[in-house]
Formats: C-alpha cells, sequence, structure tokens
C-alpha cells in the first residue's frame, strides 16, 4: 500500500537533476580567477604645491607594480579638477620620463604644466594609469590666475561643444539616411 499523496512510480530524471543542481548552488566555491589582481600603485609629486603667476606646474609620478599582472603604460593621464566646484578644468597627459632610470616594475612618469593655463583656485589633481584605472591624487594651490587661462578655457569649450554639435550631426545625419533606405 502506498503512502497518501504519493504516486506508485519512482523519482525520475528530472529530481534527481534538481537535486544536484540544488546541492551545486549550495556549496561555496572558491574561485580564484575571479579575483582580479592588486591595482598597481602611484605616487605623484609636484615641484611646489602653492603656485604663483612665476611657477611652472611640475609633475612626477611613479608606477610600481609587477609587470606580469598589468602592462605598463607609455603616458599617465592627468585631470584637473577645481577643488571648490568639483568642475574639470584640463586633462593632460604624462609621458613616460626616459632619462630617468626604470626598473622592471617601477616606471617613472614627468610632465609640466604652465601655470598661465591655471585659474586660481584650490585644484586637485588627479592622475589615472590608462591601463589597470588606478588613480592618485593631489591638493595644488594657484594664487594668481595665469594670463592665458581665458583663452585657453575658451579653446577647451569651444572644442567640447564642436565635437558635441558634430555626434548631434552625425546622429542626425545617419538617422535621415536610414529613413530615405527605407522608402526606397
Amino acid at each position: 500500500m502506498k503512502p497518501h499523496g504519493m504516486s506508485g512510480r519512482p523519482p525520475g530524471a528530472q529530481f534527481y537533476l534538481l537535486l544536484a543542481l540544488s546541492a551545486l548552488l549550495l556549496i561555496p566555491c572558491f574561485a580564484s580567477a575571479a579575483t582580479p589582481p592588486p591595482l598597481p600603485d602611484h605616487v605623484i609629486s609636484v615641484s611646489d604645491d602653492t603656485l604663483s603667476r612665476s611657477e611652472d606646474l611640475e609633475i612626477s609620478a611613479v608606477w610600481d607594480r609587477d609587470v606580469s599582472l598589468y602592462r605598463p603604460p607609455e603616458s599617465l593621464y592627468l585631470q584637473i579638477y577645481s577643488a571648490s566646484s568639483g568642475s574639470l578644468i584640463a586633462g593632460y597627459t604624462i609621458p613616460e620620463d626616459k632619462h630617468a632610470a626604470s626598473e622592471e616594475n617601477i616606471r617613472y612618469f614627468r610632465g609640466l604644466i604652465p601655470s598661465s593655463e591655471l585659474p586660481a583656485d584650490r585644484l586637485t589633481l588627479v592622475v589615472t594609469d590608462p591601463v589597470s584605472g588606478a588613480d592618485a591624487r593631489m591638493l595644488v594651490n594657484v594664487t594668481e590666475t595665469g594670463p592665458d587661462f581665458p583663452d585657453v578655457h575658451m579653446q577647451r569649450s569651444a572644442d567640447t561643444l564642436f565635437a558635441l554639435v558634430a555626434v548631434f550631426l552625425l546622429i542626425l545625419l545617419s538617422t535621415v539616411l536610414g529613413l530615405l533606405i527605407r522608402r526606397s
């Protein structure tokens, strides 16, 4: 006599498959391959953390990481933000210093930013490794607005506006071309 509520046939393959899948989902697994390697270390320094109009901003950066984990970049990307408003002021590329004695796992980078292109403000420098995305930050005070800053800022704004208008026109022309092809 069979118990009430059970069918007379034994459990099928679907039941055992569901049981095995449930067991696999419940067993904790260690996946070391899914863990990314640690990011490279960046150390940045500047010639002076308070700049006047006559001084240029000299930036030095040291990249340190095992090259088997991340290939060393050829340059680092520097973004300068206003510390008070958080707005992006400028972006520069810092090339590798070929004159410095680089070791296998350590690379040196050096760049010079004219103070004439910087506004009078407390600035946040963000140096980013384009390969791994690791970054380092530093604050710098600029006491006087450089004489070229208004022109440089206007040129950067015009370049950004031109790029936005070009992308908009490209999308518009692609849409019109697609509609014309669809009709014919």
